[in-house]
């Protein structure tokens, strides 16, 4: 059961489509919505973000705010579920922290794809923190994807805690019956009883009642974007994974299959840690 959903979005031109969406779930499940509307201060251009900051006083930055959330409230009336919409305001730099800070309690947080924020920068920061520091799963939504109703889903299985973590986090979103394709990219186990294998995942969802597949692939390029492909090509409705962290110079130096798919969303993408 999930009691209460979080949005967060930086912008309501291109970012009130996605809270529809996301409240959409909220509705089908009879969950309660709690939105993050973050305004930061003045940039000189989106791009340059966190620098190129433009100073604008407090009072005013809090006013836009208020102006942000007030038409963000207009844009989302009549939508038949509990929504509670909360402002955020300060330095681009800051923002994520402050979202952080103020410690929002959630089963789930939504959040759409770098396509529907104002603020690359921003983006990357506040996903980043959702999915490795919100202590819940984390969910991207490329435009005109929705989650309302998971059929068919594809699980990224590498044998860890993060995985595990991302495996019963999908189970509470599949509809029942539903179908999980439990996917690896690289060699395959010799035998199917290897803690590295499918088998023990496909026996926990089978017992619950779903449908399950075992597919692996040869590692050939970037394993995001192969794990996407293979999600979109059999229809999916959601590509769940383990959310792994890097240091900041192995992240920049190697990437990593986390930042992929945050960077890139093709599909509904469910993290978890």
């Amino acid at each position: 059961m999930t009691g209460t959903m979080l949005a967060v979005l930086d912008d309501v031109e291109s970012g009130a489509a996605t809270i529809r969406t996301i409240a959409a779930r909220a509705e089908r499940i009879g969950a309660r919505l709690l939105v993050y509307l973050l305004t930061p201060g003045p940039l000189a251009a989106p791009e340059l973000a966190p620098f190129g900051v433009l100073y604008l006083p407090d009072q005013m930055l809090q006013a836009d705010s208020e102006e942000q959330v007030a038409k963000l409230r207009s844009a989302l009336t009549g939508l038949p579920v509990d929504i509670d919409i909360r402002g955020l305001f300060d330095d681009v730099a800051w923002l994520a922290g402050d979202m952080r800070r103020a410690r929002p309690i959630a089963d789930l947080a939504m959040v759409g794809s770098h396509e529907t924020w104002a603020i690359p920068y921003l983006y990357r920061r506040v996903t980043e923190m959702l999915a490795l520091a919100s202590g819940g799963p984390l969910a991207i939504l490329p435009p005109g994807r929705s989650l309302t109703t998971v059929k068919h889903a594809v699980l990224a299985w590498k044998a860890s805690t993060e995985a595990v973590r991302a495996l019963h986090d999908l189970v509470s979103l599949l509809e029942p019956g539903a179908r999980v394709d439990i996917l690896s990219c690289g060699d395959r186990p010799t035998h199917d009883d290897d803690a590295r294998g499918h088998g023990a995942v496909a026996a926990y969802l089978e017992h619950l009642g779903f449908e399950v597949g075992s597919v692996w692939l040869e590692q050939r390029y970037d394993v995001a974007e192969q794990l996407q492909t293979h999600a979109l090509e059999i229809g999916a409705d959601l590509l769940a994974a383990g959310a792994f962290a890097h240091s900041r110079l192995r992240e920049l130096v190697f990437g990593g299959v986390t930042a992929g798919l945050i960077g890139e969303t093709r599909i509904p993408v469910l993290l978890s840690r």
